[in-house]
Formats: C-alpha cells, sequence, structure tokens
C-alpha cells in the first residue's frame, strides 16, 4: 500500500507535536508564563459617547472545563447614548500552548443558541486594522452578533477556524523553540458583541465599538490587545 506525501506529513507533524506535549509535560516547572495584563482595566477602557452599564459581572455560561483554560477572565457592557448596547469579554492564558482557549461558538452553542457559519472582518483602526472572526448566534426572540479575536505570544492569529487543520498544526510548530527553553506562549482572547431583535438589521454597534475604543486608548494598550 503506497503512502501518500501529505500523509506522511501529518504524520511527521503529529509526532513532533507529541514530542512537544511530553516535553512541555515533563517541564511544567520550568514555566515562564507571559507577564499578567490587567484585563479589569482594560474592559474598563472606552470611548467617550460609551458608558458602563452597572450590574453584576457577566457569566459566560460555559462549563468548568472550558473556564479551566484562562487564567483571568474581565467583561463589561457599555450603553451608547443612543441606546445600543454591547458586551466586551477578555480571557487570557499564561500556557497558550495547551490552553488555546476556545472558538467563541462554543459559549454560545452551551446556552442555547444556534450559531451561523463564521467568517473573517476586518475593521479599520486609524491607519491600521483588525481581523476578527464574525458570527451571529440566534435564540427564538433574539440575536446576537460577534465577532473575537486572539492574541498568542503578542501575535493575533489569522484564520481561527482553522484549529485542527494542518495549517494549525504548522502555526503550533512555531512555539516548538521557546518550548524546549521552558518557556510557554500567552493567549489573549477578546469578544464584543452586540443584541438586536430577532427579526431586526444586522447589529453595527459592536464592530463601532472596537474602531473606536482601540483608536481612542494609549498605543500601549492598543499593540496588547490587537498584537502585531
Amino acid at each position: 500500500m503506497r503512502i501518500k506525501r501529505h500523509s506522511v506529513i501529518s504524520l511527521a507533524l503529529g509526532f513532533l507535536i507529541l514530542c512537544s506535549l511530553m516535553l512541555v509535560e515533563s517541564r511544567v516547572n520550568l514555566q515562564v508564563q507571559g507577564s499578567k495584563p490587567d484585563l479589569e482595566r482594560l474592559v474598563s477602557l472606552h470611548p467617550r459617547d460609551w458608558k458602563l452599564v452597572e450590574g453584576p459581572q457577566v457569566r459566560l455560561g460555559v462549563t468548568e472545563s472550558v473556564l479551566d483554560q484562562y487564567d483571568i477572565i474581565a467583561s463589561s457592557r457599555y450603553q451608547h447614548t443612543d441606546g445600543r448596547r454591547v458586551l466586551v469579554v477578555m480571557t487570557w492564558s499564561g500556557d497558550g500552548f495547551r490552553h488555546q482557549g476556545h472558538d467563541q461558538q462554543v459559549c454560545y452553542s452551551a446556552n442555547g443558541f444556534t450559531v451561523n457559519s463564521s467568517h473573517s472582518v476586518s475593521i479599520p483602526i486609524g491607519d491600521d486594522s483588525i481581523e476578527a472572526m464574525a458570527f451571529t448566534g440566534s435564540k427564538p426572540t433574539q440575536k446576537e452578533d460577534v465577532l473575537y479575536w486572539k492574541v498568542t505570544d503578542g501575535i493575533r492569529e489569522r484564520g481561527i477556524d482553522s484549529r485542527g487543520t494542518l495549517l494549525h498544526r504548522l502555526q503550533r510548530l512555531i512555539y516548538l523553540p521557546d518550548l524546549f527553553r521552558g518557556k510557554f506562549p500567552d493567549n489573549l482572547m477578546v469578544r464584543v458583541s452586540s443584541v438586536r431583535e430577532r427579526d431586526g438589521q444586522p447589529a453595527t454597534a459592536h464592530i463601532e465599538y472596537v474602531r473606536k475604543w482601540l483608536g481612542a486608548i494609549a498605543p500601549v494598550d492598543r499593540a496588547r490587545i490587537m498584537g502585531r
């Protein structure tokens, strides 16, 4: 039986990843986490025409196994002067190799939403832009339009939905040299969403919020949130 070239490559990559995971487990005491970001402060920053909505901490509505992927979780709701609202959620994990977070569709599916296919969107931020994944979660009485992105070791991930593919495995190999030195990449996730009526037009408040939020904060905070 002839083995195809791509099968050999996949097996080789799988072997390398297995070796790296074994190395991680054996050297966990040498772990050097990225500096912990102050997520509470970052989510508290907001554009001038958006005000904090007071209330209890937002519950993500996911299982403990999912929450275990994060070391820090912070969230806030904001309301525009015209009444539109957004929810901002940020998570951080010091071990971004084993705990890379999960696709945010998981949260919505766990809360009873029907989730449509995600797609990539680009939001202009001054002379720059942010690439994010967007999707819509639906319930009988409402829809929620969502966008999110992740930053691993200071680098913003592209093609988040490629998880589990050959491309994603290749991306993980980038961190092997650091893993052999006992250093782990950290992982930051940012999610902004807006609710609309079931039959209403797609929401744009979350997109506007991201554009103004990232355009107004200090460059050092913008670089931390957007990655490179």
